[in-house]
């Protein structure tokens, strides 16, 4: 632990990266990567200049394994791409980082790069966030070059693989830029971080002073929280709607009116066995948005908002 921190007494809040929270990460990364897969899929049906939906799934021809063999090597140079741009921001506010490799819990698989010091709020959120925007930027512009779905699995690979960043960079953006952000205190082997205020912000018993965390900042993480939990839910039953109607019926699944005000799924079997996906994105959407208004209501309900 840096001297800075050291001679600070309890920091302004902690998180700690707990079984509970390495199976969220899990669980929403999974789901993540076929949101991120079908929202760069949109953006490259942009590109191309034709409709993404219905999005036909046929037997995999041989040019086809070739071209996967392409996606997944390409995710192996995101990974250490991912990894190396962390390193590099790293490399700019302290000291020389490390690389490695591990698994949380026996749950959370991970490759990271790590380094100790004692950084301001927005130094930290440059160092979590630099892979996902510089990869996705890099990404989309590979596919202007280059319109091809072989894009896809290395950039919903990445943009999941970020989850913990972001999850981590909201926590973050709930308190002012002056804060100032290091490893946990007791050193107990828990992976995560601490808060604290600046120093002039210390009373002179050595108990925080009331720099908390901006309400407005609390409330849109909240409901960003609360939208992608529910997103994550509606994803994650449209998998099991799919894969259980494949295993057990005749692979239909309709969920909503596709000629209707809502829709949310339709997976439909061809003659031929090509499988026909469409989504409606608006009511997902709106289902998600009002799953994120419902947590923030829950939250204020029980004070956790204050």
């Amino acid at each position: 632990m840096s001297r800075t921190a050291s001679v600070r007494s309890r920091p302004l809040a902690e998180f700690r990266l707990t079984r509970r929270v390495a199976l969220q990460w899990l669980g929403t990364a999974v789901v993540g990567f076929f949101v991120f897969a079908y929202c760069f899929a949109r953006v490259l049906a942009a590109i191309r200049g034709h409709s993404l939906e219905p999005i036909v799934i046929r037997a995999t021809p041989p040019a086809v394994h070739f071209w996967l063999l392409v996606s997944l090597g390409l995710v192996a140079l995101v990974i250490v791409l991912h990894e190396a741009l962390h390193g590099l921001v790293m490399t700019r506010y302290g000291d020389s980082p490390g690389f490695g490799i591990g698994v949380s819990y026996f749950v959370l698989p991970y490759a990271y790069a790590e380094t100790r010091g004692d950084f301001t709020r927005n130094q930290l959120l440059a160092m979590l966030l630099a892979p996902f925007v510089s990869i996705t930027t890099l990404g989309v512009a590979a596919m202007l070059g280059y319109p091809s779905s072989v894009w896809l699995i290395p950039l919903a690979t990445n943009a999941a693989g970020s989850i913990g960043d972001l999850w981590m960079a909201a926590t973050l953006l709930q308190y002012p830029a002056d804060v100032r952000v290091t490893e946990l205190p007791d050193g107990d082997g828990v992976q995560g971080f601490a808060i604290y205020g600046p120093e002039p912000d210390q009373n002179a018993d050595g108990q925080p002073s009331s720099l908390e965390c901006r309400p407005v900042a609390v409330v849109l993480t909240t409901l960003l929280a609360g939208a992608a939990g529910t997103l994550a839910i509606l994803v994650g039953l449209g998998i099991v709607a799919v894969l259980g109607s494949l295993a057990v019926g005749s692979g239909d699944v309709v969920i909503g009116h596709p000629d209707g005000r809502w829709f949310l799924l339709r997976h439909e079997l061809g003659v031929n066995g090509d499988a026909h996906l469409e989504i409606g994105a608006a009511s997902v959407l709106a289902v998600a948005a009002v799953g994120g208004i419902v947590r923030t209501l829950v939250a204020a309900a029980r004070g956790e908002l204050e």
